[in-house]
């Protein structure tokens, strides 16, 4: 006994309903290879964010602790009142836009930093120093931001279409071309019949013209 398959559609045991149930299927698997593909180029771009965003924190880590340092000598020397007055001269001036990129159909944000804080003749030259390390800090610091928020969009893409790819390949597909056997093998009944009535009805002729 044939089994039924569980694909739930309506059979319709027709040789042009079967011709444009091949076709569906055949779709399908072109899906999914796409799929695969983006899966892929999506796995292949996490781990080279992941390599980058290692390299990026450990920069990041160096230069908050030589800022650091640098900070609590010359906070020991000018004392808190000159550091918050040299402070408040800075502009504050901060333009980041953000630039979207398409990465198989994923748009991930690139920021880029369109204006900076001007800090040249702006305060003494003793902190002029560590206010150019701070601007350098602040760009890798925007910089990780980006990676982090980029390595999460495409973590979240890729967890979705990596789902899809497991259905299509585990479910959709095997129970589609099951489908499609079992309507071969109706079709196949089908003809058996027929050949054998046809069979049956040329020997009747043929008997009855003796």
């Amino acid at each position: 006994m044939k089994k039924v398959p569980a694909y739930g559609v309506r059979i319709m045991p027709t040789r042009g309903f079967y011709l444009e149930f091949k076709k569906k299927v055949k779709y399908i698997e072109e899906g999914y290879k796409l799929l695969e593909m983006k899966r892929d180029e999506l796995t292949r771009e996490l781990r080279e964010n992941l390599n980058q965003l290692k390299i990026v924190r450990r920069e990041c880590d160096k230069r908050i602790a030589d800022v650091f340092e640098e900070f609590r000598k010359l906070y020991a020397i000018l004392g808190e009142s000159t550091i918050n007055a040299q402070a408040a001269i800075i502009p504050k001036e901060l333009d980041v836009h953000i630039l979207p990129k398409s990465i198989m159909g994923v748009h991930v944000p690139f920021l880029k930093l369109k204006k900076e804080p001007k800090i040249e003749d702006k305060i003494s030259p003793i902190l002029m120093g560590i206010a150019r390390k701070y601007k350098e800090l602040l760009k890798i610091l925007i910089k990780l931001s980006e990676m982090e928020i980029r390595i999460e969009v495409i973590s979240d893409d890729l967890e979705r279409t990596n789902r899809m790819v497991n259905a299509l390949e585990k479910i959709v597909i095997p129970e589609m071309k099951q489908t499609l056997k079992y309507i071969e093998d109706l079709l196949d009944e089908d003809m058996l019949e027929e050949f054998t009535r046809i069979k049956l009805v040329r020997d009747i002729i043929l008997e009855r013209r003796k």
